[in-house]
């Protein structure tokens, strides 16, 4: 088990201190909650597919990009796609080397409110892990993960 307190000896101390940088790169493992700092929306008719970075909606009516700020040099994003469809694909999560992003694709009836969200002064998002539990909401609290026991 790691720490972010470094363990010294007790004659390092004052100025003779030594440095030991903190972990603070999310563990991608479990989920992270993150502000959103941007946030990009398109409405579409739903007759074509939306693309966007090799992913897909299928019958898109529209996409929302919630974009956070960067963390251990990677660009934090959250893309919610909106489809006439089944959704064909299930929510996801990766990290590539400028970016760790996460996908969710919902029926079209749920567009506005999710726009709605979105576009709030503390929307924040929840990525990582499977992808699967990739969510949205109005206050950092309600996306936080319960602690397993």
């Amino acid at each position: 088990m790691s720490t972010n307190y470094p363990t010294r000896a007790p004659r390092h101390r004052g100025l003779f201190q030594q440095f030991s940088p903190l972990h603070l790169a999310p563990e991608w493992e479990q989920y992270s909650v993150i502000k959103a700092r941007g946030v990009r929306t398109i409405a579409l008719g739903g007759h074509a597919p939306y693309a966007t970075s090799g992913w897909v909606v299928e019958q898109a009516v529209g996409c929302i990009e919630l974009i956070g700020a960067k963390v251990a040099g990677l660009g934090q994003m959250l893309l919610i796609g909106f489809t006439l469809g089944e959704p064909a694909a299930p929510a996801g999560f990766e990290v590539t080397t400028t970016d760790a992003i996460g996908t969710l694709i919902l029926p079209a009836h749920c567009f506005a409110a999710c726009v709605a969200i979105a576009t709030g002064q503390n929307a924040h998002f929840r990525i990582g892990g499977d992808g699967q539990l990739n969510a949205i909401g109005s206050d950092p609290s309600l996306l936080q993960m319960p602690s397993p026991l």
